[in-house]
């Protein structure tokens, strides 16, 4: 099972007439619907609000499959977001944090909403903001402490955070607790502003020695660093293109969808060929989602029905 903790959050996306309507994203609450599409047991919890847009949200987990896994919902309101995309159809964001929903909560109520069959706890993106960081830690530790695995989306987003260098130092934190860490080329130049890719790359690598690193590259593809294994594979060029909202989450939650259904093994336990199915699954789906407006991961019988056509 797949615990997700991080925001949830009203994306505004402009339309071809310049109008703007409100999309249901997030970075992690993309994750929780990609990998409850895939039949992955999901809780989300994080705050929903009690506004409109959180029963929205509320309810847009159930009709994936993924629960709810808090017993209230947050007056404060939901979080919001407005969306530009510049010439390559990349997503800009300006976002709005301050007093919302999904920062409502206390370590002690987080921690008491890890489902008892839980095997991985997913988080990232803004859940990593220094403010935060307090709760974070304990819950990680909790988590940590039951056997429970840590996956890591960095998804950097200095533009929301109220303090740049204590933010990147708790990422670097979190890196160390992770068994499972997804960035793109774009997360480690803003994380290593001075550095060369290869050595920011690098210095996650030796930050987490035992973690599966997915770097993600844009339109060069992907490739998965774990221990033995190192594998790349080109980007699967969609038909048609449409923008690349969610893409990143959709790829994380269908590979790590992928790899709970194998149990989670360890890198000394899974093959090389195992290994490149599951990234191909996950980059087909990040492919499917992009041929979609904002954020749509594919169903697990989309996702098969596209791998058969291969």
């Amino acid at each position: 099972m797949l615990a997700v903790i991080g925001e949830n959050v009203v994306d505004m996306l402009p339309d071809e007439n310049g109008l703007y309507r409100p999309c249901l994203g997030g970075s992690p609450f993309n994750l929780a619907i990609g990998a409850a599409r895939q039949q992955i047991q999901v809780s989300y919890i994080s705050p929903l609000s009690a506004d409109a847009f959180g029963q929205q949200f509320a309810a847009y987990l159930q009709q994936n499959g993924a629960g709810y896994g808090l017993d209230y919902f947050s007056r404060c309101p939901s979080a919001m977001a407005v969306v530009s995309m510049d010439q390559q159809q990349q997503p800009q964001y300006s976002l709005y944090r301050s007093a919302i929903a999904d920062r409502d909560i206390s370590a002690e109520a987080q921690i008491a909403a890890l489902p008892p069959t839980c095997q991985l706890l997913h988080l990232g993106s803004l859940a990593l903001e220094s403010e935060d960081a307090p709760r974070i830690r304990q819950v990680v530790t909790a988590a940590k402490a039951r056997g429970i695995q840590i996956a890591l989306d960095i998804n950097v987003r200095l533009n929301a955070v109220t303090n740049a260098a204590a933010y990147r130092a708790f990422v670097l934190e979190m890196v160390k607790q992770s068994d499972f860490i997804k960035a793109s080329d774009e997360d480690l130049t803003l994380l290593f502003a001075d550095h060369a890719l290869t050595d920011a790359l690098a210095f996650i690598r030796q930050s987490a020695p035992l973690a599966l690193l997915a770097l993600t590259e844009g339109n060069k593809g992907a490739t998965l660093y774990w221990q033995q294994h190192q594998l790349s594979l080109p980007v699967i060029t969609p038909t048609p293109f449409v923008d690349t909202v969610g893409a990143g989450d959709t790829f994380w939650a269908n590979l790590l969808a992928a790899l709970l259904k194998l149990g989670l093994p360890e890198a000394a336990k899974i093959s090389s060929q195992t290994l490149q199915y599951c990234l191909q699954r996950a980059m087909l789906a990040a492919s499917l989602n992009i041929s979609t407006k904002g954020c749509n991961p594919p169903t697990r019988e989309a996702l098969d029905r596209a791998l058969t056509q291969r």
